[in-house]
């Protein structure tokens, strides 16, 4: 009596699906062997493609039959066994010799002294199955492709909607992949940052259908780093090598996505580490005295109780000159960086009156852009026909194929300029803004910030609203006056909301208007006073920037 190893295979891909599931070809063929008093002495499960060589479990199935365990096989169909014909051969090959002397499936059976070829044939149609349902598969999801549907699983930030078959943005992931992207175009955050910003927002890696234990994890470097190169998020995406217009909706504007591309690029650069480690507030302050930079050195000191105590301390480098400002401690610098933050923070209500007039002025300026934008219109028109002839000439195989993806990803990108800049140009007349929100968004963290220990943090924050107007002397820090600090500091030296008399702006103030001062003038005299605001701050439109009467 033969011994037969029953082997059952079920395939991860999407074309074998249809088929019996591996409970369901043990039944069939331990209910054949039971009919033919066929005798099985080991059972091998799979869940695997065939049709590439290389599985493990058939591999040893293989191995122990020319041991000797066993001399037959037992399957639902041969192309259970294989799909490739380097498995096929082998297992017609083996039965030609006689090692194998039967292969025994739910329809045929195949014994050495039989003629092969019906066995090599069938392998052969089953190797050939695989071949065509992957051109064919191929054909249609290029197809897919080229109408603009992403033809795979949609990234981080974008959910795959199976009933419509759309690529839809996550309301819960697209903020903050979107906010991720801002963070590194800033430039201040490594990739380990923005994967960890990402896990707290709700951001991990998915798991798959072989990979059950990989979810819920945050993303690693490589991941991160090809979620910030991904042109899908601005529109487009890559297929086959191919750039393609999708019709997905865009997450981010394309100048933020070239931004990040820049800081992409500039991190990728080989960088030498400093020989020291630098103090968090270096680079913020200049000396007062001689303009020199403010550098930072660490003492020890013996403490009575024998431990020894590390303290830094900041000083004017003195750099080929001669300076007699004396060194502070990195504690008092911090306190009297903390009260220069405060001194110039923007109270709450006031920045949330300003932002409304600035959503007002936005509303007005943007009715009023019309047609401004006809002309990009029309070469965006004239790309899309320059598109149709560029694949007709690629058909018609009148260029190489990589001249054809050069020069469409040439148009695709000229096409999302334009449509940034149409976009900017709608926005021109507002343009200003942005910088103003920037800059009460800044001001009014600054109260905050400046309770924070953090001396990272509080030297980023100083950096960004002060920029290099921060300089030290005698111990204290000195803020070189501009017509911004210097009016937002008069207004709070001045303010009053109880003085209903006096005029709203004071010299150089910017206090906005409030509800109670509003109920005690007239229009006409809030017009007038507001012109002479503009008036005494025209100075302020030369850095794109208007501080609200």
């Amino acid at each position: 009596m033969l011994n037969y190893f029953l082997y059952c295979r079920k395939s991860t891909d999407r074309e074998d699906r249809q088929v019996y599931s591996i409970a369901d070809q043990m039944a069939v063929m331990r209910e054949l062997a039971k009919r033919e008093n066929l005798n099985i002495v080991g059972q091998f499960e799979e869940s695997r493609t065939a049709k590439v060589p290389g599985r493990p479990v058939y591999n040893d199935m293989i191995r122990r039959i020319k041991k000797g365990e066993a001399q037959g096989i037992l399957a639902w169909k041969l192309n259970r066994i294989a799909r490739n014909m380097v498995d096929g051969g082998e297992i017609a090959e083996l039965l030609k010799q006689g090692i194998i002397r039967h292969v025994r499936t739910s329809q045929d059976s195949f014994l050495p002294e039989d003629n092969v070829i019906p066995m090599v044939v069938e392998f052969a149609m089953a190797d050939q199955y695989v071949r065509d349902l992957a051109y064919d598969t191929g054909r249609g999801l290029e197809r897919k492709a080229l109408r603009g549907e992403y033809p795979s699983v949609a990234p981080v930030g974008y959910l795959n909607d199976t009933a419509r078959k759309l690529v839809v943005m996550d309301r819960h992931e697209a903020p903050v992949v979107k906010k991720a992207f801002e963070l590194y175009a800033e430039g201040n955050s490594r990739l380990e940052d923005i994967a960890e910003f990402l896990h707290k927002g709700g951001v991990r890696t998915r798991a798959t259908m072989r990979w059950q234990s990989e979810g819920g994890r945050p993303l690693k470097r490589d991941q991160v780093s090809y979620m910030l190169a991904n042109p899908f998020y601005i529109g487009l995406f890559r297929y086959n090598g191919e750039i393609y217009e999708g019709k997905h909706p865009p997450l981010i504007p394309k100048k933020l996505f070239d931004k990040v591309q820049e800081v992409l690029k500039e991190r990728s650069r080989p960088r030498h580490e400093p020989e020291n480690d630098p103090k968090p507030l270096c680079g913020l302050l200049r000396c007062g005295e001689c303009g020199r930079s403010i550098t930072a050195e660490e003492k020890t000191k013996k403490q009575k109780n024998g431990n020894v105590h590390a303290y830094v301390y900041y000083r004017c480098t003195k750099k080929n000159t001669v300076c007699s400002q004396p060194f502070i401690r990195e504690e008092a610098l911090s306190a009297e960086l903390s009260d220069v933050m405060a001194e110039y923070a923007l109270p709450h209500d006031w920045a949330a009156e300003m932002n409304k007039m600035a959503d007002r002025d936005e509303r007005e300026a943007i009715a009023s852009s019309a047609a401004a934008s006809q002309a990009m219109r029309e070469e965006m028109a004239a790309i899309g026909e320059r598109q149709k002839r560029l694949l007709a000439v690629y058909l018609d195989k009148d260029i190489e194929h990589d001249t054809y993806l050069a020069e469409k990803a040439e148009l695709l990108d000229r096409k999302k300029s334009l449509e940034a800049e149409m976009a900017s140009l709608r926005n021109g007349q507002v343009a200003w803004l942005e910088p103003l929100r920037d800059w009460i968004k800044d001001a009014e963290n600054l109260a905050e910030i400046a309770l924070t220990p953090t001396l990272t943090q509080k030297k980023l924050s100083a950096k960004k609203f002060f920029g290099s107007n921060l300089f030290l002397q005698n111990r204290s820090i000195l803020v070189t006056p501009t017509t911004l600090t210097d009016a937002l500091r008069a207004s709070r030296q001045n303010f009053s909301e109880n003085d209903l008399v006096s005029p709203l702006v004071r010299v150089n103030g910017i206090e906005p208007l409030t509800s109670v001062l509003s109920g005690q003038r007239s229009t006409t005299e809030l017009h007038a006073h507001g012109a002479r605001w503009r008036d005494r701050t025209s100075g302020l439109h030369n850095v794109n920037v208007t501080l609200y009467h």
